[in-house]
């Protein structure tokens, strides 16, 4: 699992553990890379009361779409159409109900045979001020995450080499080492395009794929080239 930022898609903090382990366990290893001024999106699987209060607790702001097991009760309808409600805890002794701001929309697609589907989308948030936060724009800011899988893909493809290609290693302590290698080749690379793509150019539309070749020629390159003696 990793916490990455949605613009150039660098990674801040990643972790693993076994496949037995929840996202939501998981997600407890990066909240020490969260803090003051950023916005964190999450998708539904995140959503919990515990992994909430935990997560705000750093300062950082929240924007996470809730699952259908939440039961977020309307307490005030705010000007722009979202409204307040309230994360309840487990249990009474855990603490006291965390208050949300939530923005809920549909989007809707159309299939390969041309019927309409319709998803209901509603999102979570810390940002409660209307004026300084408008809805619109958080529901925009929330499909960024999705920058994201496309990180999670350039690794899986590019670095790793395909879905086909597997970790080699056969020994626990050997399958994190080349864990840790994989993703320090794809930072490198993120590093590379963010310094090199021109001014004005988003960072996300420079190929991953190409620059990973570009670096992986030019290191091949490096260490053919004959050595002084």
């Amino acid at each position: 699992m990793a916490l990455a930022e949605s613009g150039s898609r660098v990674l801040l903090a990643a972790t693993y553990g076994p496949s037995s382990t929840g996202e939501q366990t998981l997600a407890q290893d990066l909240l020490p890379a969260l803090g003051p001024g950023m916005l964190v999106l999450a998708d539904r699987n995140f959503a919990s009361w515990r992994l909430w209060r935990a997560a705000a607790a750093t300062g950082a702001q929240l924007l996470w779409r809730m699952s259908t097991s939440f039961t977020l009760p309307v307490l005030q309808v705010l000007p722009d159409g979202t409204y307040l409600s309230e994360l309840k805890p487990p249990r009474r002794k855990d603490g006291p109900p965390i208050r949300v701001r939530v923005i809920e929309y549909n989007l809707s697609t159309t299939d390969e045979n041309g019927r309409e589907i319709s998803e209901l989308f509603a999102l979570a948030t810390t940002l409660l001020d209307v004026t300084v936060y408008p809805a619109i724009q958080l529901a925009e800011l929330y499909h960024l995450r999705w920058q994201a899988e496309t990180g999670i893909g350039d690794l899986k493809t590019a670095v790793r080499g395909g879905p086909e290609v597997v970790l080699r290693s056969k020994t626990p302590a050997m399958v994190e080492q080349e864990f840790w290698a994989i993703l320090c080749v794809y930072q490198a690379i993120r590093e590379l395009i963010s310094y090199a793509a021109p001014t004005g150019l988003d960072p996300g539309r420079v190929s991953f794929t190409r620059a990973f070749e570009a670096a992986r020629d030019s290191a091949t390159r490096a260490a053919l080239s004959p050595r002084p003696d």
